[in-house]
């Protein structure tokens, strides 16, 4: 609560300051509490108009009641006779304020038969009661409600924009595509809970609140605009999941609201639905950002940046050619809503496929609304559990043409989920334990791939080298694949020639944190040879070419964490510090450090050191093996540069 423990007459003052600071709050109104005009420099001919009638209450208040106790004063002294009446009524207690337009409330004050003569702060009349039902409709369809703390800056915007003399009618704040998730963010505060959903069974099943909101966003007088979404509001409730069932007839799934559409109506009156249809493609398309963190972080959901889909695909014709897209057949089997294949122009060539249905429905959304794509090209599989018989039959072709299948490009930035993180490793997370262990590719493999088969891309490559040999590999991912450690037998597996790569940064994918390099790879998998080394194209954040790395292994040279266990058994005498020493790859970089005592870390996890000359030898591999080290002790902190 923003105004807590004050008296009314001080929340007054305080809203008058906070809100309406270029307004005149002074007037005094009857027996209104709370009036805002325009301000006057000087006496003018005409009488000063009124912008807001609104009645206070300290505390937390239901503001139902103190608006129909506001109309009862005003009705009782009959003070719309005496004033102009103003383009809004409201109520406002510590916490909130709601606005309603005087215009779909006066008809109230001409009631036949009424007794106005009753107190207005009596809430247990007959009376109050009457007028109560008779508003209460109005006020669930046409009241505006704001949250002086979570709404502070669009409470200022509405006023701002509406409280302005002889205006007619609300403007209310329009949507695009800066701000449609931040009220995303406030749509699950106050919608979601009035939808009849058990939230925790249904994303067990795949379904999001997130394609709700897209419903309700992309709607127009409560019904959704775009048919081919997973879930479309019609009037006074949801439906989802339409589909043909096996007996050819057509089926859907309904859920209502459990407030009579109170919350949702209040809410949507404060915005303008639908945004401009130039927003639409893109916020259809970032349905991506709605999925919540822990079903991004145990699919690995992330969306590539435009800015690197046109370049893998300059990457992509330098290689195959300026006429690649009509020689060869193109399948994103981690399509997500499709947003890598943007810029490929033979339709006819490209299939795209996901793990959710709803993303199915995004991309045909997006055919309809001009994405080169093929309706029947589009389709749900799960690329690391399903038969390739549930392949369409064209793309079953392909893949079973050994011609063919040297003419397939697999294009994908498929999930960078593992069944490990940095979060699990420091305590704070458990291990995702669903990610890896899966009845399909990993199980299938593991005995191959070894713990490399934790990570989602690892599996994906695995089932495309095995199962679809031959084929050209263009994907996304980490760079552990050349260099860590635990990758040493994918590596012996994978046998593949690396045609080119090319690094930018992690951070300007969405969802991925830490300074560390994604790698975009083609691979030539009718060429049979271990990885060595290659020479990579490095890219800024802003799509300039900064320089060029070469990307080598040398399975004979030990790793830091190798090296720690081989000094753990030399005698000593005293310890003088303590490496940790979690991994030798980029994504562990900032893991690596040297401290007093082990007992400073909540999780130790690395080797004493004992003499003085293995301080040096360490820092030495932490730098040919691309770390940073940092040695710490009581009075500062030393960091050594990471010279790679």
């Amino acid at each position: 609560m923003k105004y807590k423990n004050i008296r009314e007459e001080e929340l007054k003052n305080k809203v008058a300051q906070d809100y309406f600071g270029k307004y005149d709050c002074t007037r005094i109104i009857g027996n209104v509490d709370f009036c805002v005009s325009i301000s006057q420099s000087e006496k003018e001919l005409f009488e000063q108009e009124s912008l807001l009638w609104a009645e206070a209450k300290k505390g937390s208040s239901d503001i139902y009641k103190s608006i129909v106790q506001l109309i009862l004063t005003i009705g009782k002294a009959r003070t719309f006779d005496k004033f102009l009446p103003p383009a809004m009524l409201g109520a406002f207690d510590g916490e909130k304020i709601a606005f309603i337009p005087y215009n779909d409330i006066h008809e109230v004050f001409y009631l036949n038969d009424f007794n106005w003569n009753v107190t207005p702060s009596d809430h247990n009349t007959k009376e109050f009661n009457l007028i109560h039902e008779k508003v209460k409709t109005v006020i669930d369809s046409k009241a505006l409600l704001f949250n002086f703390l979570k709404d502070n800056r669009e409470l200022k915007n509405f006023i701002k924009k509406n409280f302005i003399v002889g205006k007619f009618g609300l403007t209310k704040i329009k949507i695009d595509k800066n701000n449609f998730m931040v009220i995303y963010n406030k749509w699950l505060q106050s919608v979601k809970l009035s939808i009849a959903v058990d939230w925790d069974i249904a994303k067990k099943n795949g379904i999001i609140d997130g394609d709700f909101y897209l419903a309700d966003l992309l709607s127009q007088e409560n019904n959704t605009l775009k048919e081919k979404l997973f879930v479309l509001l019609k009037q006074d409730h949801y439906e989802l999941d339409r589909k043909f069932d096996e007996a050819g007839l057509f089926s859907s799934k309904r859920t209502d609201f459990t407030d009579n559409q109170v919350a949702h109506t209040q809410f949507w009156n404060k915005y303008d639905r639908p945004p401009k249809e130039i927003y639409w493609d893109y916020i259809v398309e970032r349905r991506d950002l709605l999925v919540p963190q822990d079903v991004r972080e145990r699919k690995g959901s992330f969306f590539t940046p435009q800015i690197w889909v046109e370049l893998s695909q300059k990457y992509l014709t330098d290689l195959l050619g300026e006429d690649w897209q009509d020689e060869y057949y193109v399948w994103d089997c981690a399509a997500g809503t499709g947003n890598l294949l943007n810029g490929l122009t033979n339709k006819y060539n490209i299939w795209a496929s996901t793990l959710d249905t709803q993303d199915v429905k995004v991309m045909r959304d997006r055919i309809k609304n001009g994405a080169n794509l093929l309706d029947d090209h589009v389709f749900q599989f799960d690329f690391l559990n399903d038969d390739f018989s549930k392949l369409p039959k064209l793309l079953q072709d392909i893949i079973n043409d050994p011609e063919k299948r040297k003419k397939l490009v697999i294009y994908i930035n498929p999930p960078y989920a593992e069944a490990a993180s940095t979060a699990t490793i420091t305590g704070h997370k458990e291990n995702k334990k669903n990610v890896a262990v899966l009845k399909g590719t990993y199980k299938k493999y593991f005995s191959q791939i070894g713990i490399a088969g934790r990570e989602l891309y690892v599996q994906f490559l695995t089932r495309i080298y095995s199962e679809i040999p031959e084929a050209i590999i263009a994907q996304f991912s980490t760079l552990k694949t050349l260099q860590a450690p635990n990758f040493k037998e994918f590596r012996a597996f994978f046998k593949a020639k690396l045609k080119s790569l090319f690094v930018v940064p992690a951070y300007t994918f969405d969802n991925v944190k830490g300074k560390f390099p994604i790698g975009f790879f083609i691979w030539d998998t009718t060429k049979k040879e271990q990885f060595i080394s290659i020479e990579a194209d490095v890219y800024d954040e802003n799509g300039e070419l900064n320089s060029t790395k070469t990307f080598f292994i040398d399975e004979n040279i030990k790793s830091i964490n190798e090296w720690l266990i081989s000094t753990r058994s030399k005698p000593h005498t005293i310890n003088i510090g303590f490496i940790s020493a979690k991994g030798n790859d980029f994504q562990n970089k900032n893991f690596v450090f040297i401290i007093n005592d082990k007992n400073q870390l909540p999780h130790p996890r690395g080797s004493w050191i004992n003499d003085g000359n293995l301080v040096e030898v360490a820092v030495y591999f932490s730098v040919r093996h691309c770390i940073e080290a940092t040695w710490l002790n009581d009075r500062d902190q030393f960091l050594f540069p990471n010279y790679c």
